[in-house]
């Protein structure tokens, strides 16, 4: 009879594909989108990469349709999708973060009119790329997911609170 399960070969197979990925081994490039060049803002972005807090890398799903020739149906795949992401920054005390994704934001639907400025295509200003990518303990890629046309659809609520010292 085989045993199944053997710590031996669990930590064999681990060490064999140079152990465990570490969650906290990763760094995010937001790279600059023309708005900001345009605007001055391109100084801005790079601090970005040593603010972000935590990151997740995009997930994937295809869609399916349920196709029944004959007998019992099966889900035939015909559309990729991906999900959105999710990145948290550190906040310094001038709130530079903040108001360059408000700026970000306010360059793609204008706050006033609510009418979108730059359509997808040649004139899209605010579309960037973003790469997260995750090391290894020697500071070596192991994964990199590039985001094209990328752009920041939601801005979380910050919470305040006088009982909370933190960050």
């Amino acid at each position: 009879m085989s045993n199944l399960f053997s710590p031996n070969k669990f930590l064999s197979e681990l060490n064999g594909s140079r152990g465990p990925a570490k969650n906290s081994l990763y760094d995010v490039r937001i790279f600059p989108p023309e708005i900001f060049t345009a605007l001055g803002y391109r100084k801005y972005i790079e601090p970005l990469s040593m603010l972000c807090e935590s990151a997740e890398m995009p997930g994937k799903a295809l869609t399916t349709e349920n196709v029944k020739i004959y007998g019992p149906g099966y889900n035939v795949p015909y559309l990729t999708t991906y999900q959105n992401i999710a990145l948290t920054f550190l906040c310094t005390n001038a709130h530079t973060e903040r108001l360059l994704f408000d700026l970000w934001m306010n360059s793609i639907i204008s706050p006033t009119t609510n009418n979108v400025r730059f359509q997808k295509g040649t004139n899209s200003k605010y579309l960037t790329n973003i790469e997260v990518t995750q090391y290894d303990s020697q500071e070596k890629p192991i994964y990199k997911a590039k985001l094209v046309d990328s752009f920041p659809v939601s801005i979380a609520p910050q919470q305040l609170a006088w009982s909370d010292d933190g960050f």
